[in-house]
């Protein structure tokens, strides 16, 4: 008889522990605007929710499966079972305003007024703020850069290199040869008459 007590609880546990990035996002969303929350895990057997108190610390982490878990103050927490303050006296159902789907938890929690012994929140049926889906985030703008190793043929450069300069002293002896040659030839042969 007890082990049907406990599986509806282990039946509901974990209900949006692990979830997708985009859910996760909108949830670190949500909870980064109002940082003061509260647990109540109705399917868990809890009779009243839990003490509220003030986030410190809020991270989205990738597990090796690749789901994502939100932590609050380094915990991971189940979306399903966290309420978080959206006025003075309302909280709401973290995974209902992330698009995480749930059963068997109130979509918010009503905050009475100040009694001697405290200030009471009750469950309430009331449905939360419908949020729409957040867009798929936009590709990622990838920038490639072409890196081409620019080797330099070294064969053809002094190639290059020693025809030109091969070019050049030949021009140079060419010239000076000829400068040698008219410089050599004799003046009276000029002075010779033809006719």
């Amino acid at each position: 008889m007890k082990l049907l007590l406990v599986l509806p609880a282990v039946a509901h546990a974990d209900q949006c522990e692990l979830v997708s990035d985009q859910v996760a996002t909108r949830a670190v969303d949500v909870l980064h605007g109002q940082p003061n929350v509260l647990a109540y895990c109705e399917p868990c057997g809890d009779k009243a929710p839990g003490e509220p108190h003030r986030i410190d610390h809020l991270a989205k982490q990738r597990g090796l499966d690749g789901y994502y878990a939100v932590t609050l103050d380094k915990r991971e927490v189940d979306l399903a079972y966290t309420y978080v303050q959206t006025a003075p006296s309302k909280y709401e159902n973290v995974a209902a305003l992330a698009g995480c789907p749930t059963s068997g938890v109130s979509p918010s929690l009503d905050v009475n007024d100040a009694s001697d012994k405290g200030v009471l929140i009750t469950p309430s049926p009331a449905p939360v703020a419908h949020v729409e889906p957040a867009p798929p985030p936009a590709p990622a703008t990838t920038i490639t850069y072409v890196v081409s190793e620019n080797r330099m043929n070294w064969l053809a450069v002094i190639a290059a290199c020693a025809v030109s300069s091969g070019l050049w002293a030949l021009t140079t002896i060419l010239l000076l040869r000829r400068r040698r040659s008219v410089a050599m030839r004799p003046r009276a042969i000029d002075m010779i008459d033809r006719s």
